[in-house]
């Protein structure tokens, strides 16, 4: 068995300082404990509002069709929903097609909790862009997209939503 040298202190903090993977996910945690102060005023995690608004986007999508937007494995996508179709938010059916894949949509109950969200989502928003500042955030969401599909290149559901705009 080779023996691998210990990491020297010096190359951790180096790693530390320039890994992108970390960079992003300290952004991510930071964003995501604003949005989830808001939301939890009507039980909502960012997390959860974002797949909701998401399949009310689709009025009506696959879950692989749904992972496949959001960037994400079928399985986690399948554990994030659990919660939305045991509240009686998210109705999850087979399709008429075929019976193999399961459909999502939003129920009258997940509409309404959609709709009460979402001035707490736009509260959340509006601090954001304020503690940020639009330019900022228009320069690194644009960014950000690039990067999205630069790592994950291919079509998407939402490509042909927003040519329909």
């Amino acid at each position: 068995m080779t023996k691998i040298p210990a990491l020297s202190q010096e190359k951790a903090i180096e790693v530390g300082e320039n890994c992108s993977c970390l960079a992003a996910r300290k952004a991510t945690r930071a964003i995501t404990q604003l949005y989830d102060k808001h939301l939890s005023k009507v039980g909502l995690r960012i997390t959860q509002f974002t797949l909701l608004n998401a399949i009310r986007a689709f009025d009506e999508i696959s879950i692989h069709m749904l992972a496949t937007e959001l960037v994400m494995d079928r399985t986690t996508l399948t554990r994030n929903l659990k919660p939305l179709v045991k509240s009686g938010w998210v109705d999850s059916t087979p399709s008429k097609k075929d019976a193999r894949v399961r459909n999502l949509s939003l129920t009258s109950q997940g509409q309404h909790q959609l709709a009460q969200a979402l001035p707490h989502w736009e509260t959340a928003q509006a601090l954001f862009l304020r503690k940020v500042g639009d330019p900022t955030w228009g320069r690194l969401s644009t960014d950000l997209a690039r990067v999205d599909r630069t790592l994950s290149p291919g079509a998407r559901p939402s490509d042909k939503l927003i040519g329909k705009r």
